[in-house]
This record gives structure tokens, C-alpha cells and sequence, in this order.
């Protein structure tokens, strides 16, 4: 069954582009109008040539035919073109729009994404549903109009034949559309047969060690071979209905156009009908048959795009994450506090992080270690508020985390991670980025002279202007590195998370990356996530997590 409310949902957001979509109606109407002109011009042509054998009058006629599809190619260009045009722009709406919901999901929602990938699938999505809605203002507003404008011409030329013909175009819609539901519509015990076959045959093959043990080859292979049987049955009265249906949509078609033939013959015996008339007529019903057919196959396509529109807009309707801070704090000192927090993950029984007690003071340098990839996401991302611990509770400058505005947050806060990842196409985007922007190229200068990035920047072809990446320069990971640091100087944020840094052995110019390091450190609440203890001249705590729980709370180094 076909759910119209999701496509007048679709449709409705075309609304905003209503001067393209007139601009296409107006030059759908002049092609119908054409087409449905052309069978007064052919009764022009034969009324020249067989009663007044006029061949001015045949060749005037010829000639308005010559213009009347010029004009009709002209008006179907435009009503293509602004059709397309007007759709594209609702997927580039419909793309954006994903985009945006995407970046604002809850952080355990991306995980799901990535591994289905369904973040492929919708892209796909949009691309099919942007294609099939221009098909279907086309088909629907073209074809409707043609239909109409053919019943118009033939009201024109008799009025008795256009009222018959009225009748037999709706009837044969309707018998078109209920032989194509019949024939295409897949059988319900087929499809359960299927599944059943396709069920039990995963079984088998997940445990093909105890059916071999236990010699059950033969019971297997008799109750597949039964369910076979089922899906045969299923199938050939399936075949049965379809060869009932066809012969006898063929047997109506006849009727009809026996019907239709009788009808004119008796209109030429009685005098009502001349021969050019009838060949007028004729063309009317030959020209109805292609937009009859295309208007009768549309709810088979409507239903196979019904599921598409459903997955986006099932997508477009998740809840965003919701920003439920109502402190807004522009500056922070850096002090966190841990009481009792737990975090737990649907896709684990046990917890992550189980009763996590700890506090750092303002400037501290703490560094984390012996913890799993899990456990080490689980709390940045509690760190940075994107997700929300199970039970307990986290403070920052001792106001509850859950109450700073995201933005205040998030603002505070600079990251830099293992992962090289461009955020830009050049050197200075990616250092000064989002919020950053407006950071002056001598600030940017500065991050980069500290970073020790600028060693590499001025070899650059462009300077901090270079385009970099898979379609510009190619930089190393040591590099990518250097510029997430110069990314955090410019941010001077007065919280600092460092995830993973380089072991002498995996850098070869790892004394500048320190050295860039204890720069950025310096007056920072600083977290490093490492899983040895870095060679940093500043660690004022070492934190020792195992099995989701803090097993060791040590002083640094050079703190002792």
C-alpha cells in the first residue's frame, strides 16, 4: 500500500522553488497542447488531399506540423531542464539537511552508522529518490496533461466519440493498473517459503559439525528439499494467475478496441464520421496509448520508492543531540572532578568505566595509561559531554558538567589526536579552523614557528596557502601532528587532552614534537592518554586504568 502522506512530505519541499516548477508546468502544457493539436493537423492533411485536393492547404498543413514539434521540442528542453533543475536543488536541500543531522547526532549513534553502512546507503538514497521525483512530476503533469488535451481535441473533432473515449481511457487504466498489481505483486507464501529456506539453510551451515557427528545429512537435506516443494507450489500458482490474468487483460483489450472500431464504423455508416475525421481520430487513440501506459505504471514505481523515502526520512526525524547546559561559563580554570561515575555501552554487559574517582587541579598534567581503546573514548567522550555517564557525576570548575553550555565547553577544551586528518584544504585552514577562522596569518605564523611546523611550511610550494591532501601536497603524520599542535596553540584553550604521543623509535624528529609539546602544555589543565609515560619535564599524576577502573593513582616523575 502506498503511504501518500510521505511523498506530499517529499513534494512539499519543492514548494520554495515554486517559480521553476510554474516555468515547468507552463512548458508541460505547451507540449500536451502540441501533441494534442496534431490530430486536427492530421485531419487538415487528409481533408486536403481526398476532398478538396488542395496541395497549398496539404503543404500548410505539413509545414504547421514541422513547426508545431519544433515548438513542442523547444517547451519539452525547458520543461526538462527547469524539472531537473528543481529537483536537484531538493537533493542538494535533502543532502544538506542529512549533513546536518549527521554532525549533531548523539556520539553512540555513529558507531552503528559505520558499521552498517548506512551513511552509503542514504547518500545513494537521496541520489535515486532526487532522480525518480523528477520522473514522476514529468510522467504525472506531462502524461495527465496529454491524456487531457487528447479528450479536449477529440470533443472538438466529435463529441459523442470523445465521451466514449473518456469511458474507455479510465476503463482501461483501470484494468492496466489492476493486471499490473496482480502479475507484479510477489505471493506471500512464496516470499515466507524463501525466508524459511534461507533460515534454515544458514542454520544448517552454522552447524555443520553436529549435523556431521550426528549424521543428520540425509533429515537435512529431505526438510530443505520439503521446503523446495513449498516454494515450487508457491510458484507455480503464482504462474497460474498470471497465465489467467494475461490472456484475459488481452481479451479486454480486444473488446475495447473492437468496441472503439465498431463505434467509428458506425459513426461512417450513418454519415457522421468522414475519412479524414476517422483518421483524425484514429491518431487521438494511438497517441493515448504511451501516456496510458506510463500513467498505469507509475504506483508500481511509487511503491518500490516508498521504502527509500521511509529510510531518509526516518534518518532526517532521529533527535539531535540536545544541549541541556544552562551555565555559560566563557572561561575556565581547568579543574575536574570524577565522583563515582559509570559508564556503560549497549553493547556490553559489563561496564566500560565502573566507579571512576578522581581529581585533577587546575594546570596539572595528568597522564592516563593501561586503559583499552574503549575505555579511552568512553571517557574523552565524557570529557567533551558527548556522551552522558550512567550513573555519578562529573564537575568542571566544580559546576556539574551536564549544566555548561556545549559551546562554552567545547570552547575551553583543545584535542590533539594520533589520527592525521585534513580539516581543510590548506595549510592555514587547517590550523586555524571552524570557530578559529578569523585568526590572523601572523597568529597562525606564530602556532606554526612553535609547533616546529614552519620547518616544513616553507618548503611548501604556496607557503601556508599550499592546498594539501589527495588533490594537492602530500604530508606525513609526524607533520599531520605539528599542525594539530599549532591548531591548539592558536585555540589557547586552558584545557588540553593529547590522545597518544610518538615513541622516539616511531618519530625521527620526535625532539621537536616534544619540544612543541612542553610549549603547549605550559599553563594548561593537561590530559595525555598514553600507554607508556612520556618524556615530558612536567607530569604531575599518573593514572593507571584496568578493567574499566582505576587501579593506580601515582605522583610524576618529577613530582615526587
Amino acid at each position: 500500500m502506498i503511504r501518500a502522506h510521505l511523498f506530499l512530505r517529499l513534494l512539499r519541499r519543492l514548494f520554495p522553488y515554486w517559480k521553476l516548477l510554474l516555468l515547468a508546468l507552463f512548458a508541460m502544457v505547451i507540449v500536451a497542447a502540441a501533441l494534442a493539436s496534431l490530430p486536427i493537423l492530421i485531419k487538415q492533411i487528409l481533408e486536403s488531399t481526398f476532398i478538396d485536393k488542395d496541395q497549398s492547404l496539404m503543404q500548410t498543413a505539413a509545414l504547421a506540423i514541422i513547426v508545431l514539434f519544433i515548438i513542442r521540442g523547444i517547451a519539452g528542453y525547458i520543461s526538462i531542464y527547469t524539472a531537473n533543475k528543481t529537483v536537484g536543488k531538493l537533493g542538494i536541500d535533502l543532502r544538506m539537511e542529512f549533513f546536518n543531522k549527521l554532525l549533531t547526532l548523539p556520539v553512540n549513534h555513529y558507531s552503528h552508522l559505520n558499521k552498517n553502512n548506512e551513511i552509503d546507503a542514504l547518500l545513494l538514497d537521496i541520489s535515486q529518490i532526487s532522480q525518480s521525483t523528477s520522473r514522476y512530476i514529468t510522467v504525472i503533469t506531462q502524461n495527465s496533461l496529454t491524456i487531457v488535451g487528447l479528450i479536449i481535441c477529440t470533443f472538438y473533432l466529435n463529441q459523442e466519440f470523445s465521451l466514449f473515449l473518456l469511458l474507455v481511457t479510465s476503463f482501461v487504466l483501470l484494468v492496466t493498473q489492476m493486471t499490473r498489481n496482480h502479475l507484479n505483486s510477489p505471493d506471500q507464501k512464496n516470499w515466507q517459503a524463501s525466508k524459511n529456506l534461507t533460515q534454515h539453510l544458514s542454520q544448517s551451515i552454522a552447524h555443520h559439525r553436529k549435523i556431521r557427528l550426528d549424521g543428520g545429512q540425509m533429515y537435512e537435506s529431505q526438510r530443505l528439499g520439503k521446503i523446495s516443494e513449498t516454494i515450487y507450489h508457491a510458484e507455480m500458482q503464482q504462474a497460474l494467475a498470471r497465465a489467467i490474468a494475461v490472456p484475459a487483460s488481452q481479451i479486454i483489450t480486444a473488446l475495447i478496441l473492437t468496441a472503439v472500431i465498431y463505434m467509428v464504423a458506425l459513426q461512417v455508416i450513418t454519415g457522421a464520421l468522414n475519412l479524414h475525421e476517422v483518421g483524425a481520430l484514429i491518431s487521438v487513440v494511438l497517441l493515448l496509448i504511451l501516456p496510458i501506459q506510463r500513467i498505469a505504471g507509475l504506483p508500481k514505481q511509487l511503491a518500490h520508492d516508498q521504502k527509500i523515502i521511509e529510510n531518509i526520512f526516518s534518518f532526517l526525524d532521529q533527535a539531535s543531540e540536545h544541549d541541556t547546559g544552562i551555565i555559560s561559563i566563557p572561561h575556565v580554570s581547568g579543574k575536574f572532578v570524577f565522583e563515582q561515575v559509570r559508564f556503560c555501552s549497549d553493547a556490553h554487559a559489563t561496564p566500560i568505566l565502573n566507579h571512576i574517582n578522581f581529581t585533577i587541579k587546575p594546570g596539572e598534567v595528568t597522564v592516563f595509561t593501561g586503559y583499552t581503546a574503549e575505555e579511552k573514548n568512553a571517557l574523552i567522550n565524557l570529557i567533551l559531554h558527548l556522551q552522558q555517564p550512567a550513573s555519578g557525576r562529573i564537575l568542571l570548575d566544580d559546576h556539574p558538567l551536564a549544566d555548561i553550555q556545549l559551546n562554552n565547553l567545547h570552547a575551553n577544551i583543545a584535542i590533539v589526536t594520533e589520527d592525521g586528518y585534513l580539516l581543510d584544504e590548506k595549510i592555514a585552514g587547517n590550523i586555524a579552523y571552524g570557530t578559529m577562522r578569523c585568526a590572523n596569518e601572523a597568529k597562525i605564523t606564530t602556532a606554526a614557528h612553535a609547533s616546529h611546523a614552519m620547518e616544513f611550511i616553507r618548503h611548501m610550494p604556496d607557503g601556508l596557502q599550499t592546498q594539501i591532501g589527495k588533490e594537492g601536497t602530500t604530508i606525513n603524520q609526524q607533520q599531520f601532528r605539528q599542525l594539530a599542535i599549532a591548531r591548539a596553540l592558536v585555540k589557547n584553550a586552558p584545557i588540553l587532552i593529547l590522545d597518544e604521543i610518538p615513541t622516539a623509535q616511531e618519530e625521527s624528529n620526535s625532539g621537536n614534537l616534544l619540544s612543541a609539546l612542553e610549549k603547549l602544555i605550559q599553563n594548561r589543565t593537561t590530559l595525555i592518554f598514553n600507554q607508556y609515560i612520556p618524556q615530558l619535564k612536567k607530569v604531575d599524576r599518573i593514572i593507571v586504568l584496568e578493567n574499566g577502573c582505576i587501579t593506580e593513582s601515582l605522583k610524576g616523575p618529577n613530582n615526587s
